[in-house]
């Protein structure tokens, strides 16, 4: 079988091997170089984070596995108001006749859309809450799907270097008629400190997906350069990812590159290259 095909199944909820699920899809390349850590470290996981975030746009141009790719266009506006649209695509997924025949009698696309807006409030000076509304519509061949997700998170300053944050994600529904659709609801706990001395950044993550445990850890230098660097992992019985990137502050526009390399190389390895301009 195609193994573009088999990809897209995957994100279009057809199949839920946890050995896929772990997997990073890359929104950009600030979240793909963290393996995907940052309950209490990024908004992009955990929306409560919002009111600590810098106002500004950004782009990112992903490659998701098998070569899929995709954009994610984001604004974060003054009010604490984040907005995104970011799609996945791949056009030449090969169609066959029910007697395989050496050569495909055509070629057919997969697409996924999705609108995010998330928002955050201030419950007192050390503890915020926030939330993620994102609407979907997938399109396979004949077939569509749409469907909405709801993340609601926390995060707690303990003080200057550490804080802790908690969050629930995919909350909500997919609807359609023909495909398998579901929503699979996934917690987890995380804690970001900053170990000034060595300007470093440490994140973890403990999350429970699909009733497996995973821990994502990361490593951020905090260095007085234009340049940093960020290095991340994923672990559970059945997966292993390693991501690393590349950070570039150039007055007021930062360059991010993220990779990430998993235990299934046959499928390939996402990366992302995220342009930001600060407001």
């Amino acid at each position: 079988m195609n193994i573009k095909l088999i990809l897209l199944c995957f994100f279009l909820n057809f199949l839920y091997p946890i050995g896929l699920r772990a997997l990073v899809i890359p929104q950009t390349a600030s979240l793909l170089s963290q393996s995907g850590a940052g309950i209490s470290n990024s908004f992009q996981v955990n929306p409560a984070l919002l009111l600590n975030a810098n106002n500004g746009v950004s782009f990112s141009r992903n490659t998701w596995l098998g070569g899929i790719t995709g954009q994610k266009m984001s604004l974060l506006s003054k009010n604490n108001t984040y907005i995104s649209f970011e799609t996945l695509s791949v056009s030449d997924i090969e169609l066959r006749d029910e007697i395989a025949s050496d050569s495909p009698i055509g070629f057919f696309g997969a697409y996924w859309y999705a609108l995010e807006l998330n928002r955050a409030v201030s419950l007192d000076d050390n503890f915020s809450l926030g939330y993620k509304i994102k609407m979907n519509l997938s399109k396979l061949y004949t077939e569509t799907m749409n469907g909405y997700t709801l993340d609601v998170g926390i995060n707690k300053l303990i003080n200057n270097n550490f804080s802790i944050g908690f969050l629930i994600k995919n909350l909500g529904k997919e609807y359609s008629d023909n495909l398998n659709a579901s929503n699979t609801i996934s917690y987890g706990l995380g804690i970001n400190y900053n170990i000034d001395d060595y300007k470093i950044i440490l994140i973890s993550d403990l999350l429970n997906q699909n009733n497996e445990n995973l821990l994502k850890v990361a490593l951020k230098t905090n260095l007085s350069l234009p340049i940093n660097f960020v290095f991340g992992s994923t672990y559970s019985d059945n997966y292993k990812d390693f991501s690393m990137g590349v950070i570039l502050n150039l007055k007021g526009w930062l360059l991010v590159y993220g990779n990430l390399n998993h235990n299934n190389p046959i499928l390939g390895n996402p990366s992302s290259f995220e342009i930001k301009k600060y407001f």
